[in-house]
């Protein structure tokens, strides 16, 4: 079963934490930190992959978490870090934030994106002996991570797309011309999914999809329009495919469905609509006035500056031609799209790798909230400190101080017009600001 989008959960595995022991020696007189640190928890990586066409598998499957890193251990042993878990996604699908924000586009096998970084592990206490401290008697705890949801769009890749009003043919057209056997029947809306055909050419071949039939106001969801036309966006070539019988009703004007066909697809998208495009008239086997079908098509060139090409999808006439010129135009796109490309990777040189805008560590971005004599400091640096220190331990809140201390927190927030005397609240810490 096919589907295009979907919503889901995500949590990257929390850091393990570090531990507080003692090695003694044989004289037991004299013992040695030995608390090893924390493993860092898995990271959510959401891979591109040609074995999957839809996203139908994240329909009941919405919750992904990775592995928590393991706590540290005795004799100087750190825990194991939490395994990576790895997403499949069709090619072509694009990841949103929350806010419907673009964060990847994985458009290419392989393609990858960390969505979610795993906790950093907390050290141990071995990790804090200096020449002052020769005992410490206190452990970092694993950074714990937070799920969040993230939107997947799937746009189908595709060389050439069919587009039309519901019922034109465009069905019929792609299983003659290729292996797809999409449904067929003699109504509107048949097809409400898209269609993937592999149209082969000698020794080599080009994709074509059929989208469900647009209709008047398609680019503002109206009959989901709008949701067929993202499956377009990717495609180097459109189709344009007109039903020939509606020359044959003389209420019907072919050239008026080619103008509103044209100006949905420019009101969804103006890159879309500035895409190269062929026009087809289908059904020609039911017109008997040829002159007329022929002065159409003469119209449609000069309106059009594209070439016109009069078919049957059920006879099969014309689209040997067709699929030869589709089939020259493809070649073409794609040497362009080749040297495009060619120039990208030379300066990339690598397998496309996405990483989410990691959360800002920045020191120097101090964000300050009040309320009342309350100051709430915003800073991700500073409340990751804040969160791995245990403060319910004497000497791990005496070290945090000493931490903030030497990065001058104090005189920080007193330029930025917090007075001396002032609540002061990092996380779940809260303190006086004195000197």
């Amino acid at each position: 079963m096919f589907l295009d989008e979907a919503k889901i959960n995500i949590k990257a595995g929390n850091g393990g934490n570090g531990i507080v022991t003692f090695f003694k020696l044989q004289s037991g007189r004299k013992k040695i930190p030995s608390g090893g640190s924390g493993g860092k928890g898995g990271d959510v990586i959401i891979k591109a992959t040609g074995d999957l066409s839809t996203l139908y598998g994240f329909k009941k499957n919405i919750h992904f978490k990775a592995e928590n890193g393991k706590n540290g251990e005795s004799n100087n042993r750190n825990g194991r870090d939490g395994e990576d878990l790895i997403i499949k996604v069709p090619v072509g699908t694009i990841i949103k934030d929350r806010k419907g924000d673009i964060v990847a586009d994985l458009d290419s096998p392989g393609n990858k994106i960390i969505i979610a970084e795993g906790g950093i592990g907390g050290r141990g206490n071995s990790s804090f002996i200096s020449s002052k401290r020769r005992f410490p008697a206190f452990a970092e705890i694993g950074e714990k991570t937070e799920d969040f949801w993230i939107n997947l769009e799937l746009r189908l890749i595709a060389d050439v797309s069919l587009v039309g009003f519901p019922n034109c043919g465009k069905s019929t057209i792609i299983s003659r011309i290729s292996k797809a056997r999409p449904k067929i029947a003699d109504y509107p809306f048949t097809t409400l999914t898209p269609n993937l055909g592999v149209v082969a050419v000698n020794e080599d071949d080009f994709v074509v999809t059929d989208v469900p039939g647009l209709i008047k106001g398609a680019h503002e969801g109206i009959g989901l329009g709008d949701k067929f036309l993202r499956h377009i966006t990717r495609s180097m070539i459109l189709a344009v495919v007109l039903d020939g019988q509606r020359i044959i009703d003389e209420r019907e004007d072919i050239i008026e469905t080619f103008d509103i066909l044209r100006e949905e697809i420019r009101l969804y998208n103006d890159g879309v609509y500035k895409k190269d495009y062929v026009i087809l008239i289908n059904k020609i086997d039911l017109i008997t006035d040829i002159e007329r079908l022929n002065k159409i098509k003469k119209v449609l060139e000069s309106r059009s500056g594209k070439s016109v090409f009069l078919i049957s999808a059920i006879t099969g006439k014309g689209l040997d031609k067709l699929i030869w010129y589709l089939y020259e135009k493809v070649v073409r796109y794609r040497k362009k799209f080749s040297k495009d490309k060619d120039i990208e990777s030379k300066k990339q040189q690598m397998t496309k790798v996405y990483s989410m805008d990691k959360a800002n560590l920045d020191i120097e971005k101090i964000e300050i909230e009040k309320n009342n004599d309350e100051y709430t400091v915003k800073n991700k640096k500073l409340e990751r400190m804040v969160a791995m220190t245990d403060l319910e331990n004497e000497e791990a809140l005496d070290y945090l101080k000493h931490r903030l201390k030497k990065i001058g927190i104090a005189d920080r927030l007193k330029k930025m017009g917090v007075s001396e005397g002032s609540t002061v609240i990092i996380g779940r810490l809260v303190f006086l600001l004195i000197e």
